[in-house]
């Protein structure tokens, strides 16, 4: 984590180096432009709510960072881009201390910790369409799915209970 004073505001910043897919920059990038915001303010109110709202605590596992580039296992020395890319998130000093602090508290590295808040923002809190569509989909088709099974749930019990009837039915009268 690189620590700067800004020359024109004389306020001091971190920068924190981290990895992400290019997709997933490409994408932030616009959302902010999108929210008429410039990236530094969205990463900063992003930063703001991952350290309020605490995700991991409700299930957001730690996401580790991918090199630039991998070797390639067929070949000797044979590196392939691996669709990431570099992202230097620049946050307060305050907000920074405060990843890093929370990276050595979860026993993960601050980059990992950087990752983590962009893929939370750019995949839950702001979702492309494809996935808002994508996840709608899947809640329709459960949705679809859970109303069958409870009408077959409902047309057994009524089976049962017909048959208990018919059961009741075939015992011997008794007049006394």
């Amino acid at each position: 984590m690189r620590v700067f004073t800004d020359k024109k505001t004389g306020k001091t910043f971190v920068e924190i180096p981290t990895r992400a897919p290019s997709k997933m920059q490409i994408y932030a990038k616009t959302l902010a432009f999108a929210t008429g915001k410039t990236l530094k303010t969205m990463i900063r109110e992003a930063t703001e709510r991952f350290l309020k709202e605490k995700p991991w605590e409700h299930g957001l596992k730690w996401r580790p960072t991918k090199g630039l580039t991998t070797t390639l296992k067929d070949q000797i020395g044979q590196k392939e881009a691996t669709g990431w890319m570099q992202v230097n998130i620049r946050l307060p000093a305050e907000l920074g201390n405060a990843l890093e602090k929370l990276a050595v508290q979860q026993n993960v590295s601050v980059s990992s910790v950087g990752y983590t808040l962009l893929y939370w923002w750019t995949w839950w809190v702001y979702p492309p369409a494809s996935e808002r569509a994508r996840r709608e989909a899947i809640l329709r088709r459960d949705s679809k799915e859970m109303e069958k099974n409870e009408k077959e749930y409902l047309n057994k019990k009524r089976q049962e209970a017909k048959q208990d009837d018919n059961d009741n039915d075939d015992s011997p009268d008794t007049e006394v």
